[in-house]
């Protein structure tokens, strides 16, 4: 099956098959689909990479496709496949595509150039169709990592979501809040889902209301957050607390906090998704879902070995490992009695006045 042939049964030119394949062009989304279906249907695979896999001097190389490796998440990902792709053997290669989804389809073209023995990958989204099938011709090994793409059957190794974002949202109900914002990642992704998914649970387990105002789209970054968390800030009855849905989603809430002097368990309560490593370093006592990031990347890059090393095995039943998250509280989550206006003003007052006193008198001793 060449460009041609597929050319002659969508009844099209082979230059609106490239565009297709390539993505670098108008199509009609008809005749896409159309194309799309064809290809799918005879298993194409261009002609370069074919031949590639033919040469029996294959080197050991294989792809890590993130969405952000401005993201710890992904960078400790990064360092869990790359420990076990050294123990195998293997020279790993990082692909950064920072959401988005027409460079993820220039890094699936490129792996064919670099005759990749296998592929882990981390999707945009799962159901982008042009990549979904351009991914699914590959004739190689691959295994998705905490996203999955869209009716595919690949290995793949994720967390429990869903109870992580439950279990976050039901020590904020513990310790007395009713009114739990969520700062959620984007709905097109597993863990965005997932999470959501959680965060209702735990508020249906205790019969709190769900209310759509205190959800807001953080997409997972840092700038979206910032808006979710002043668009939650200006309601008439704004959130007690805050369930942030990444680490990249806490960044943006720390850095709305700061900017409007609002102390974490005085002014406002919050847990986040994944641990930020930085903030060991300063003050701020984040409680967080952590989830091991480093095993799911080496666990990743095993599976992979996995398939690349037994051949007869390719096309056997997909493996599936879900790795559970712990739930680290760290005091961010409490809930701290408030009192307003002039009152709240003499307290603090007072208790800075105290303070210093006993500055004072440990000076003298």
């Amino acid at each position: 099956m060449t460009i041609n042939d597929i050319a002659k049964l969508a009844k099209v030119s082979p230059s609106t098959v490239s565009r297709v394949l390539n993505n670098n062009g108008p199509v009609k989304e008809e005749t896409k689909k159309r194309i799309l279906q064809i290809v799918e249907e005879s298993k194409f695979v261009p002609n370069a990479f074919a031949r590639s896999l033919s040469n029996e001097n294959l080197i050991n190389n294989v792809g890590l496709i993130v969405p952000n490796i401005d993201n710890p998440f992904f960078a400790t990902l990064a360092e869990g496949v790359s420990a076990a792709a050294d123990e195998c053997g293997y020279n790993s290669f990082l692909f950064n595509t920072n959401e988005d989804v027409k460079k993820e389809l220039r890094f699936l073209q490129t792996s064919q150039e670099q005759r990749l023995r296998g592929l882990l990958m981390v999707p945009v989204v799962e159901n982008d169709t042009v990549n979904r099938s351009y991914l699914m011709r590959l004739p190689i090994p691959v295994v998705m990592i905490d996203r999955e793409s869209y009716n595919t059957n690949f290995d793949g190794v994720f967390s429990d979501d869903i109870e992580g974002a439950c279990n976050a949202v039901e020590a904020l109900i513990q310790n007395g809040h009713t009114k739990i914002a969520q700062i959620m990642g984007p709905l097109t992704t597993k863990p965005g889902r997932a999470r959501l998914e959680g965060y209702r649970q735990a508020l249906q387990a205790h019969g709190i209301p769900y209310r759509e105002e205190y959800v807001v789209e953080g997409m997972f970054q840092k700038e979206a957050s910032y808006e979710g968390m002043q668009r939650l800030m200006k309601l008439k009855d704004p959130p007690t607390a805050i369930f942030s849905a990444n680490n990249m989603t806490s960044i943006g809430v720390l850095k709305y906090l700061k900017e409007h002097h609002m102390r974490l368990g005085r002014d406002i309560s919050m847990i986040g998704y994944d641990d930020i490593k930085v903030l060991e370093y300063t003050d701020t006592n984040l409680s967080t879902v952590s989830r091991p990031v480093h095993r799911m990347g080496y666990e990743a890059m095993q599976l992979l070995h996995e398939r690349i090393t037994h051949t007869d095995n390719r096309n056997g039943a997909r493996k599936r490992i879900y790795l559970g998250a712990q739930l680290i509280l760290r005091g961010s989550e409490r809930m701290f009695a408030r009192t307003s206006g002039k009152k709240e003003t003499e307290k603090t007052k007072a208790q800075s006045q105290r303070e210093m006193e006993k500055d004072e008198e440990a000076k003298d001793v």
